[in-house]
């Protein structure tokens, strides 16, 4: 017979489901906001590199990692399970892990604190607001959180049985959560220090660190290895470290750590190879130096960032790091409940104070000196760089477990009713969440970066005015966000408002002359202008900046197209259709290419090939002309005929099949044709010259004659 759930079981599936259900609310909350479909900056990055994984290119971009892999790997897993629904997927995945979090903080309170503390704990935990947040990103906090603490669960039990299966097992955790995020190796120094003391005078105190550290390196080392082999050099796991800690570590760094994708950012990145330094592994090492330097030269200062840093990490507004927290409350009815910063900076500034006087009340107790050392070494490795909410998420399971022990702590002392033990607990505490709570977060209706990124969103959506209105608003508050008002260019350029994209493309590209894209804008908007002399400069520059952009090709071979250099835009568009072969456009372009190159059979193939992709009348009616030019008639009607079932007012297709008629012998009604696609569009040059071909060919060199004129009167 089967046994019966204990209470233990009973409240471990209720914890789970209680933790699922608010997660799942929140999820079915957050798929109207912006950017549930469109991820911005890190988000956006990490989903791209997954897709392109889950494509086929499984070790990714040949040069060492620059973010840790493990979690952009867990993204590509899904996306290759999942192509279809994977931005859901990943999200329910991530709930689920975050539930199983639930589970784990219980269990590890278990180990330390009474029953109803540990209780208490995981059920904060199940309703900690930032949890299901970080959830719903794109981002590897809830994959962080859990290798952590699955690594702690698995080090209690190590530490209670000393069998050498925990402690090789938690090493390979700990491989995990650093190939997620390095910081954890920062308690890994810590945890094998603090052991070597305390075994230092046992027979053979080495041998649980040894089982713990080979698991580990066993799972990092292949990554170094990676690094080594497709980038020559050796990188532990990515190569971002060096760049964060000077973000975090100079003399200006309110403006280096607020700094956001735009053109201060790629004067950042590129301080290194102005030096000379292009590999991977030296430009972090510049950065590192550069840090460094600063430390050594200015101590005092550096001490007092510190601090800085220290109070930051420890307050209780959530500070952004790509995208402002409390914006996401608009989207969400259980986030604008469970998060504010009004007062009290809810739910950080009350569990930082909680967290700290419950660490101070188990100081002594067994059991709590390995969450100690996490805390204090976590928190100690994220000051060392930088402080934001993102990064100090790992420590919150744990202090959630000593603010059930400080909460469980005070209420002991108001039932006894021991004011030196209300006085001993309570003036601590209320003098924390005093200190703790000074500072407020920034205004995010004030954050360019805000605005910039929902412009960028809407854009990507088609939904040009509303981007265009955000944009505006980003480059109110930021005028010089070159970012912004290249997205803006594009938004005009889209919506056919052609002078506006080249005003704005103008001021984007004085803001950052070296960004390619930019450029392509530029010539796109001026060739559409039919000002090709200024568009060619432009194109040119996006070249010489990347030669390898497809998009750039594209454009400079279709305005060489127009400017009649056939033989000069063929190179291009080849390579445009090398790097996009599915894109019906460069085929169609290529084919034009051909056909006026006098390569009619390449340009066939071209065509057909873009036909292939979508059936549109511009590629039908250019096979029909070039069937209309080699003579065959019957399958140059029936190209024109699919066109204009496509497109009926589709003009060249209504004057090829006019021309098609003439040469079929039909002159009269071909001639009617003409006269009336004239009469409806008397300024069209297509039509006229169409006119002076038709009339010439019927012998009417009076009629034609009078054509050509009204053509020339037009051009001039």
């Amino acid at each position: 017979m089967g046994r019966f759930p204990t209470r233990e079981h009973l409240f471990l599936l209720t914890l789970f489901l209680g933790a699922l259900a608010l997660r799942l609310l929140y999820l079915g909350e957050i798929r109207h906001s912006p950017f549930y479909a469109a991820p911005v900056v890190d988000a956006k990055v990490f989903l791209e590199q997954a897709r392109q994984i889950a494509g086929g290119q499984f070790w990714g971009k040949p040069e060492p990692f620059w973010q840790p892999p493990l979690y952009i790997y867990f993204l590509a897993g899904l996306c290759w399970l999942f192509p279809a629904s994977h931005l859901i997927t990943i999200r329910l995945a991530q709930m689920l892990l975050g539930s199983l979090s639930c589970l784990l903080v219980y269990l590890i309170a278990r180990r330390v604190l009474p029953l109803g503390q540990a209780r208490l704990a995981g059920v904060l935990a199940a309703g900690y607001s930032l949890f299901f947040y970080y959830e719903g990103e794109l981002l590897a906090v809830p994959l962080e959180i859990f290798f952590d603490l699955v690594l702690l669960h698995r080090l209690q039990m190590a530490l209670d049985s000393g069998r050498g299966r925990d402690w090789a097992l938690a090493g390979a955790l700990a491989g995990l959560s650093a190939l997620t995020r390095p910081t954890i190796l920062f308690f890994v120094a810590a945890l094998l220090l603090w052991r070597t003391w305390q075994t230092r005078r046992a027979r053979s105190w080495w041998r649980p660190l040894a089982l713990f550290l080979l698991p580990l390196l066993l799972v990092v080392l292949p990554v170094s290895a990676r690094n080594y082999v497709v980038g020559g050099e050796w990188a532990l796991i990515s190569t971002n470290g060096g760049i964060n800690f000077y973000l975090g570590n100079n003399p200006e760094y309110e403006r280096t750590v607020a700094i956001h994708p735009g053109r201060q950012w790629e004067d950042l990145v590129m301080e290194p190879v102005r030096q000379g330094l292009t590999r991977a592994g030296e430009k972090s090492a510049y950065f590192y130096n550069k840090a460094f330097d600063y430390i050594l030269a200015q101590p005092l200062d550096w001490l007092g960032l510190l601090l800085k840093k220290t109070y930051l990490y420890w307050s209780g507004p959530e500070l952004k790091r790509n995208q402002d927290l409390y914006y996401a409350r608009q989207h969400s009815w259980l986030l604008w409940a469970l998060l504010w910063d009004q007062l009290l900076s809810f739910p950080f500034g009350l569990l930082g104070p909680l967290g700290l006087l419950g660490l101070a009340c188990c100081w002594h107790r067994p059991g709590a000196k390995l969450l100690r050392l996490y805390v204090l070494a976590y928190a100690g490795a994220v000051i060392l760089f930088f402080a934001t909410a993102r990064y100090r998420m790992p420590v919150v399971p744990v202090l959630l477990i000593f603010a059930a022990a400080g909460l469980a702590e005070l209420w002991a002392a108001r039932r006894q009713k021991l004011r030196a033990g209300l006085a001993r607990l309570g003036l601590p505490l209320l003098g924390l969440l005093v200190l703790l709570n000074l500072s407020a977060a920034p205004d995010y209706r004030r954050d360019a970066q805000l605005w910039g990124d929902l412009g960028e969103v809407q854009l990507r959506q088609g939904q040009y005015d509303q981007a265009i209105g955000h944009l505006q608003r980003a480059l109110e508050l930021e005028p010089d966000y070159d970012y912004a008002r290249h997205n803006l260019a594009t938004a005009y350029l889209y919506q056919e408002r052609y002078a506006e994209a080249v005003r704005e493309g103008l001021r984007a590209a004085q803001d950052n002359p070296g960004r390619p894209d930019t450029r392509v804008l530029l010539g796109q908007a001026l060739t559409a202008l039919g000002q090709y002399e200024a568009a060619a400069p432009h194109l040119r520059q996006a070249l010489q900046a990347d030669s390898s952009s497809g998009l750039a090709r594209y454009h400079y071979g279709r305005l060489l197209l127009k400017q009649g250099r056939y033989a000069e835009a063929l190179p291009h568009l080849l390579a445009a259709r090398q790097w996009q072969p599915g894109d019906y456009w460069i085929n169609y372009e290529l084919g034009r290419a051909y056909q006026a190159a006098n390569q009619p059979d390449q340009a066939l193939g071209a065509f057909e090939q873009a036909l292939t992709i979508q059936p549109r009348p511009e590629a039908l009616n250019a096979l029909g002309a070039l069937c209309l030019s080699q003579g065959d008639l019957p399958r140059a009607r029936q190209y024109l005929d699919q066109a204009l079932q496509l497109d009926p007012r589709n003009l060249e297709a209504l004057i090829n099949t006019a021309l098609l008629g003439l040469r079929a012998g039909q002159t009269a009604a071909a001639l009617a044709h003409l006269e009336a696609l004239h009469r409806d569009q008397p300024q069209s040059s297509l039509v006229l010259r169409a006119l002076v071909a038709a009339h010439t060919h019927a012998g009417n060199p009076k009629r034609a004659a009078q054509f050509q004129r009204r053509l020339e009167s037009l051009s001039r």
